[in-house]
């Protein structure tokens, strides 16, 4: 497999940003154990990474889902790793997504606070809860809506659950277009659109229409802001492009 579409935002001898594609799964799992980031990251940078979170995740301070396109920080070192992960804790790391969601969201910005958990009958898929799971907080503000169709939206990070922004969304009716495992085609909303061929895109789209497009926070060595932007992949842009003629 290459690595081609792998871009180095940002580098310096403690930590990386990266913009990672999509259909790209971040380190081994369950069936996956090749042709992931892990592997392009230890043929580029060896043993020079940090290894706190096991010899199969070199490197890795946190993670994009497979479908999940834009930035992600890698630490080149142990200290920096720790360190990075306090940030992570102290929400001192700012991070921006943008969804393309279906539908209208019910206000312009908001915020979700709701605890999310492994579903009990589905253990692939996480959930809602009350009581159970764990803190998950995400804000919203819609930057865009096409008529009554979708909605794209930025997103704020300020804990990070597995697929939090995909669950959250889904939560309120709102799910991403795309999203196979939270989402269903809305295709009542397309029922006006006279183009076939914009029906088509937007219905058969391979992936979560969800990119983490910015990231900043002050480094843990330099004491500097890192400011670091990822463009729309190709994509994605092509979905706001098509929507946009609705």
């Amino acid at each position: 497999m290459t690595f081609k579409n792998i871009k180095i935002l940002h580098e310096d001898k403690d930590l990386i940003v990266l913009d990672k594609p999509s259909n790209l799964t971040v380190h081994p799992g369950a069936g996956k154990n090749t042709g992931t980031l892990v592997d392009f990251l230890t043929q580029k940078y060896g043993k020079n990474l940090s290894n706190l979170s096991g010899i199969d995740r070199p490197g890795i301070v946190h993670r994009l889902d497979k479908d999940t396109s834009g930035l992600l920080i890698v630490a080149k070192n142990n200290n920096v790793h720790n360190l990075l992960q306090e940030k992570f804790k102290k929400k001192e790391i700012n991070r921006l997504y943008l969804a393309v969601v279906w539908g209208l969201m019910e206000k312009s910005s908001g915020k979700f606070s709701m605890n999310i958990g492994r579903n009990p009958k589905n253990r692939k898929k996480f959930s809602i809860f009350k009581n159970e799971g764990k803190s998950a907080i995400t804000n919203y503000k819609v930057k865009r809506i096409f008529s009554n169709v979708a909605s794209l939206i930025e997103c704020k990070l300020f804990t990070g659950r597995t697929h939090q922004i995909r669950v959250h969304l889904s939560s309120a009716g709102n799910s991403i277009i795309g999203d196979k495992k939270y989402g269903k085609k809305k295709t009542k909303l397309l029922k006006n659109i006279v183009d076939k061929s914009i029906i088509n895109y937007i219905t058969s789209f391979k992936r979560q229409a969800l990119h983490a497009y910015y990231l900043s926070f002050i480094h843990p060595i330099k004491n500097i802001n890192i400011e670091v932007n990822s463009k729309l992949p190709s994509d994605f842009n092509d979905l706001i492009n098509k929507l946009k003629l609705i």
